[in-house]
């Protein structure tokens, strides 16, 4: 994802990208390029100190989100950081208390919101386009991240496993727009031989929310769709990557995109979006409306309920 984030902001106009930092310094000079103005880093606390950057985009293991983003507020930056906020509600609690305390902006990365065909769903369910919603159901899986830099995804105490990293977009999504659910129920596999997976059924008082998250070690390509069922209407964002209004293909323009991901992702239209969008903030000097810091730290506080809830001792 860093990777994603970089060449974005190398292709940005209204912006002077001065500086990365990775432990791997070698792979960013490749990343990076031999003639790169930008300048690079392998120690994130001498990067703050030198540069003093009005915004720092973390993309590191979700382990450090906390961590680092407290040292950059502290340090004077804005900062944009990937998903999820934390591991813990505890460590969001923390991340509100110094942003806060410093008068810094602070947006979690969540791209889903941004994605043309999410924010369209978003619309229809608002706006009663085809009455109130009665079933979403949602999907997000591939093959177990093993190629992670120290092998840091597969122990939960870093990444969460695959509730965290994964089941957290689709829940991130369904809190915003809909809010907390009345009930949780459903299942939940800890890692075991490299697979890792959720089932998760919420309701709300008019409609029922399931959502499948998966690591599995078959070699399956990354997915992620829904269907969403209205009282005289549906939306379905299918395995091709369309999404269907009412069996109609919805098409967006996509002509803006900055940079194309480099990785296997369903869609590509949310990671300029909410840089820019995160950008804009800054410079009008307010929190992002779309993904407010405290809506972030609400969808961790979902995530410990269902991990605790089916987690089985």
């Amino acid at each position: 994802m860093g990777t994603v984030h970089f060449n974005i902001y190398k292709k940005l106009e209204n912006v002077d990208f001065v500086a990365a930092c990775d432990v791997r310094l070698e792979m960013l000079k490749e990343k990076a390029g031999k003639n790169s103005p930008v300048r690079l880093y392998a120690d994130y606390e001498e990067m703050l100190q030198k540069e003093k950057p009005d915004i720092v985009d973390i993309c590191t293991p979700t382990y450090l989100h906390a961590e680092q983003a407290i040292m950059a507020m502290e340090s004077g930056s804005h900062v944009l950081s990937e998903k999820p906020m934390a591991l813990s509600s505890a460590d969001c609690d923390k991340i509100l208390a110094a942003m806060n305390k410093t008068g810094k902006h602070y947006m979690t990365a969540q791209v889903v919101r941004f994605m043309n065909a999410y924010a369209y769903l978003r619309d229809v369910i608002e706006s009663k386009k085809y009455g109130k919603l009665e079933s979403l159901t949602m999907r997000r899986f591939g093959r177990t991240p093993r190629w992670k830099w120290n092998n840091w995804m597969m122990e939960k105490a870093l990444s969460g496993h695959v509730t965290m990293d994964v089941m957290l977009h689709d829940v991130d999504f369904v809190q915003s727009v809909l809010g907390d659910p009345l009930t949780i129920s459903g299942i939940y596999r800890e890692m075991q031989e490299n697979t890792n997976y959720a089932f998760v059924n919420f309701t709300y008082p008019d409609c029922a929310v399931s959502m499948e998250t998966g690591w599995y070690n078959a070699d399956i390509p990354f997915t992620a769709d829904f269907k969403a069922v209205f009282e005289n209407g549906y939306l379905c964002l299918n395995d091709k990557k369309q999404l269907l209004d009412c069996g109609t293909v919805v098409e967006f323009d996509n002509s803006g995109v900055i940079a194309e991901t480099g990785i296997n992702l369903s869609n590509v239209d949310g990671f300029d979006t909410e840089i820019l969008h995160f950008i804009d903030c800054v410079e009008k000097d307010q929190n992002s409306p779309v993904v407010p810091p405290e809506s972030s730290a609400k969808t961790v506080t979902i995530m410990e309920k269902i991990i605790n809830s089916l987690t089985k001792v």
